[in-house]
């Protein structure tokens, strides 16, 4: 669309297929960066459009794409236009600000479902429309980067949904819902709440920081009982697929990224040199 690093993850040194509980299907390491803005988020610049973004994530050798723009779903359909004919995957996803001004990952099987979801977080949004020269542009744009509309609502201002109601939307739509980046001293879980509720059914822990750094500066994290994956947050294409995680999976699908979450069926996560 124009012009508006840090440690980039190597496969596991111990990558390589194998069978899983006798299944005739093969699981493979799948490498993802799960936390992805485009054009529609107002803080992103106006290099992440569905084109750049997919020739970026192919040159960074990614299996898995997802696409999270701040409180909308709206760009989702042309990124996966704009990756129809490669190996690709992009998972429809968003990441939505709380009341407790907390960004949560919110991720989904199809488009329907982040659509349905979309809904909601519209629905409790403040009232009033986006200033492009106060908060950015907000493009909505097909697969080949031409521009449908702005979207006029005020993406980049926190919903008044607490977080915990976010996760119970999310599962209610078979999603995978958890914190982003909670190591930021500012729109993470940690900043907001001051804790990682031990009853939320959370599917991981995204971090921002290299894995020992945010080992080191919070303890609690060498026992805690959530996967720990990294993704980049990228606003501007140089940063796609700066941290990534891989995902040892059956198939690039939403219901298996929640298995490897989960540490279930033999699959997993790993943050080698991610």
């Amino acid at each position: 669309m124009g012009n508006r690093r840090s440690d980039v993850g190597q496969a596991p040194s111990f990558a390589r297929s194998r069978k899983v509980n006798g299944n005739n299907h093969r699981v493979r390491w799948y490498k993802a960066d799960l936390h992805i803005h485009t054009v529609l988020s107002p803080c992103a610049e106006l290099s992440m459009g569905p084109k750049d973004i997919v020739q970026k994530a192919l040159t960074c050798e990614l299996d898995m794409i997802a696409i999270t723009d701040h409180n909308s779903a709206q760009n989702i359909a042309g990124v996966m236009q704009a990756a129809r004919d490669t190996n690709l995957t992009v998972i429809p996803g968003m990441e939505v600000y709380s009341r407790e001004e907390a960004h949560m990952i919110c991720l989904f099987e199809t488009v329907e479902h982040a659509a349905h979801f979309q809904d909601v977080i519209y629905e409790h949004l403040p009232k009033g429309k986006n200033d492009p020269d106060w908060f950015g542009n907000q493009y909505v744009v097909d697969g080949d980067e031409n521009i449908v509309e702005e979207c006029p609502k005020l993406l980049a201002m926190p919903t008044n949904l607490h977080v915990h109601e976010i996760v119970s939307f999310v599962i209610d739509l078979g999603g995978i819902v958890y914190p982003a980046h909670i190591d930021r001293r500012s729109n993470s879980m940690l900043s907001a709440l001051g804790f990682i509720p031990s009853n939320y059914p959370l599917d991981a822990l995204e971090i921002a920081l290299p894995l020992e750094s945010a080992l080191q500066r919070h303890d609690f994290l060498k026992s805690s009982p959530f996967s720990l994956i990294r993704s980049s947050d990228a606003h501007m294409i140089e940063q796609l697929g700066s941290k990534v995680t891989w995902f040892y999976l059956q198939a690039p699908t939403v219901a298996e990224l929640k298995k490897a979450m989960k540490r279930q069926d033999g699959r997993r996560t790993s943050l080698a040199n991610g």
